[in-house]
């Protein structure tokens, strides 16, 4: 039997790094100091498997937490005191588990990884634009052939 600790970030708030590890790491503390001895035992037998998976909205949140409550799993609700990045209150996470793998699976299944996609799309525009200085190096070395000068430099 394996066992796993799911945290469900949500990825709407554009959270930086450091903010989301934190909201991760406050999911997982309330997770496992919520968890009975013999389920965190097992759990922690078994590697202490965490994952991280996000969701869009509040509400999804709420509907997963609502599931949980369904299913018999526990789940830890994660809210921001509001110093930095969000309001107070602002609902960041929702653990699920630590539990028997198949049950975290039967509330969690269907989302996706954790996945900040910010740092590609910067990636995309630095490439964009040194793609655009350099044709405008060629434009400009262009002209100065023309002119009669020389391109060294």
């Amino acid at each position: 039997m394996s066992y796993k600790l799911a945290v469900v970030a949500r990825s709407d708030l554009g959270l930086s790094a450091g903010k989301l590890a934190a909201q991760v790491g406050h999911a997982v503390h309330d997770a496992v100091t919520g968890a009975s001895k013999k389920t965190l035992e097992a759990w922690e037998e078994d590697g202490s498997m965490i994952i991280v998976l996000q969701v869009d909205s509040e509400q999804a949140l709420a509907q997963l937490e609502k599931a949980a409550q369904k299913k018999g799993v526990k789940s830890h609700d994660c809210r921001d005191e509001g110093l930095t990045e969000v309001e107070d209150d602002t609902w960041t996470a929702l653990a699920v588990g630590p539990e028997l793998s198949s049950k975290v699976d039967a509330v969690t299944g269907k989302l996706e990884l954790y996945r900040d996609d910010s740092a590609q799309e910067e990636l995309k525009a630095l490439r964009a634009r040194a793609e655009a200085a350099e044709a405008e190096v060629t434009r400009l070395r262009s002209q100065i052939q023309d002119l009669g000068g020389k391109t060294e430099m």
